[in-house]
């Protein structure tokens, strides 16, 4: 491996641009030093390169680094570390060391699931040059390890994460064009709804190690991340209020009588269209629905206590129907997150079935043997 004084590269971005001493941008900035499951990595041409036992590629710049059902830690030359969860994915925007540590640049997107960044022990880079993304905010380390969690809306949870002794690992900027909030204490955390709108204020996640952060707070956040959008989506709420003061009542103008002087005997007007029993419709369309939903066959699975059974689905991310299917508050609780979002939350002892028919999917899933409920979810183009 070259020492890091030979190494210099080059990236150009639309903002700055390094020019080529030396060696050329194919060497290797890191390597894969653990790997699990299924993962790849992607270069900038294209070229999609597995992660197995036969093949671990190094890394370079502009790679995109992925996983499926696996996980990836990736080590740069500086001892910088990058570990991903299931279903994540990280591009490696720049990474240029220089003898001199405050010209060296290091900038990667977390683009979407749960991945963990730890910066170097070598002292190669500044830390002020540091530089990471999510689609939602900007984060500027200072000798810090961290997590990001990110869905499909591009929503970021952000955690400071401690030092080997329980102490924070460093600071943490977290900003957008909304604003910025500081992460200075262990496990401190914020969410970044979107670019315009500041990250939350900061809180302090309770009873979690590292081990526990993945892309299960995407579906099911800890309480006080949950009660801190709960608050964000209240005040965003109480900004609209002004339309619920308006009394739509005061309008008089259904009273005037436009059609008094025409000499038409029917009009569509004199239809009397509460004239129909739509309940009795509506329930004729979810039997016949119900009717031509397929259904898949399988076996019962007990969740990992016992209190429930799943039928044609498991506890946990299931990859035909897209659900996410997890204990909560004592509900056993259906999460769907793609081309809109669905959440169902039942009582552990409730016996339903559950038929979804969306694009790429058609099936039902049965919850206790699902005999005294039925739920009918359909999605249209």
């Amino acid at each position: 491996m070259q020492s890091f004084k030979s190494i210099k590269k080059i990236l150009a971005t639309t903002a700055s641009y390094f020019f080529i001493i030396g060696l050329v941008n194919a060497n290797p900035i890191g390597d894969i030093i653990e790997h699990k499951g299924s993962a790849s990595i992607t270069r900038e041409q294209g070229e999609q390169l597995s992660v197995d036992d036969q093949s671990i590629p190094s890394i370079q710049i502009n790679d995109t680094a992925e996983t499926a059902n696996g996980r990836l830690l990736i080590e740069f030359l500086d001892k910088a570390e990058l570990s991903l969860t299931e279903h994540t994915r990280v591009y490696i925007d720049k990474v240029y060391y220089d003898p001199d540590p405050s010209k060296s640049k290091m900038s990667m997107k977390m683009v979407l699931g749960t991945a963990r960044f730890a910066s170097g022990r070598l002292g190669m880079v500044n830390k002020n040059n540091i530089d990471i993304q999510t689609p939602t905010a900007q984060i500027q380390v200072r000798g810090t390890d961290f997590t990001t969690t990110i869905d499909e809306l591009g929503r970021s949870l952000v955690v400071l994460l401690p030092d080997q002794y329980g102490n924070p690992s460093g600071v943490i900027e977290v900003f957008n064009e909304g604003g910025s909030v500081t992460l200075e204490e262990a496990y401190a955390a914020t969410v970044v709804s979107s670019l315009d709108k500041a990250p939350t204020r900061t809180v302090t996640i309770n009873n979690i190690t590292p081990s526990m952060i993945d892309n299960m707070f995407i579906v099911s956040p800890p309480p006080e991340v949950k009660d801190e959008l709960i608050d964000e989506t209240n005040s965003d709420l109480n900004m609209d209020q002004g339309l619920l003061d308006i009394d739509f009542l005061e309008f008089t103008e259904l009273e005037t009588d436009y059609l008094a002087k025409d000499d038409l005997e029917f009009t569509e007007l004199d239809i009397d269209a509460l004239n129909v029993d739509f309940l009795s419709d509506i329930l004729d369309v979810i039997d016949e629905l119900v009717r031509t939903t397929a259904t898949l066959d399988g076996s019962a699975l007990e969740s990992n206590d016992g209190t429930f059974k799943l039928r044609n689905a498991q506890v946990g991310f299931n990859s035909d129907s897209q659900y996410n299917i997890f204990e909560q508050d004592g509900d056993v609780v259906f999460f769907r997150d793609v081309n809109g979002r669905i959440r169902l939350e039942f009582a552990m002892s409730s016996s339903v079935r559950v038929d979804t028919s969306v694009e790429g999917y058609s099936g039902s899933i049965y919850l206790n043997g699902g005999d005294d409920s039925i739920v009918v979810i359909t999605q249209s183009q």
